[in-house]
């Protein structure tokens, strides 16, 4: 990891030991650069024999591959090998590393013991999550091909829309206004005892106000086991797709933004990794789906 450390931008390393629980201290070793005594000033101050701290350390190793990850994809390559082939090979050789240790990362790079697996409800949730947000773009969809519904509407009209769509998918699971964490957010799909998707609808406000107060609103509805969120963007301009490059762009330089990975489905949803606010944080992937209304 600490070769790693090299390949990762100043900030992004940085933010990856950020609220961490870790204090950075004098680097034994100073033979590499700027990144790599970084590095070293959190990881050299490590007690490796305690649990909660290597369990700590492990997730800003998760953090630092996904960093890692983008800065390979981005890469050069005289080979003419795609982003993914290029990806590809330099897990391969992290991953071989990370065996002689007994652990294994997973394609999610989540690093585990070798031998565990993810639990059961984690795997649905995120299947669940994934399906709630194609429910939520086909009815993005629908509403765009049909600007009746929308025209003249507020926010939470339209907002019910969407929770009348969910509530179909989900036997009527979704719910609007529902209190979690730090208030009410508008809609919360809940399978069971747990969260599986937490959305905070918002209808384009300026670059600004969505940075300083609607993303801080979204992170404050999360507690300690939501990990998946979405926020509908609703954007009355003639040319939605400056207002959503501006929208994705807050969003990527956020620093709480621990990747972004390029947008999806032809451009409709823009997929993020956030960490949390907390003394001991945790990551929530945050979908963006723009929707373009009358």
């Amino acid at each position: 990891m600490r070769e790693i450390s090299s390949r990762i931008e100043l900030s992004p390393l940085q933010a990856c030991w950020d609220g961490s629980g870790f204090t950075p201290g004098p680097p034994k070793d100073t033979s590499g650069a700027q990144r790599k005594r970084l590095f070293s000033s959190y990881a050299d101050h490590i007690t490796w024999s305690d649990p909660e701290q290597v369990t700590r350390a492990i997730a800003v190793f998760e953090r630092m591959l996904r960093a890692y990850r983008k800065e390979v994809e981005k890469s050069y390559s005289p080979e003419g090998e795609t982003p993914q082939q290029r990806w590809a090979k330099s897990l391969k050789e992290v991953r071989r590393d990370f065996e002689f240790d007994g652990y294994q990362i997973t394609e999610g790079l989540r690093i585990l013991k070798s031998g565990e697996s993810r639990p059961d409800h984690e795997m649905a949730d995120a299947q669940l999550y994934a399906e709630a947000l194609c429910v939520l773009r086909h009815a993005r969809n629908q509403m765009e091909r049909l600007p009746s519904t929308t025209r003249g509407k507020g926010e939470e009209d339209i907002r019910d829309v969407l929770l009348v769509a969910l509530g179909a998918a989900f036997a009527g699971r979704c719910t609007a206004e529902s209190l979690n964490g730090a208030g009410k957010t508008d809609l919360l799909l809940r399978i069971g005892d747990r969260n599986v998707l937490v959305g905070e609808c918002k209808i384009w406000p300026g670059a600004t106000e969505f940075r300083e107060e609607n993303i801080p609103q979204l992170f404050g509805y999360l507690t300690r086991y939501d990990r998946f969120a979405v926020i509908p963007l609703f954007i009355r301009a003639a040319r939605p797709e400056e207002i959503v490059a501006k929208a994705a762009k807050e969003l990527a330089e956020h620093p709480r933004c621990v990747s972004a990975a390029d947008p999806d489905h032809d451009g409709r949803q823009y997929n993020f990794v956030m960490r949390s606010l907390s003394a001991t944080p945790w990551d929530v992937e945050v979908a963006l789906i723009p929707f373009a209304i009358s």
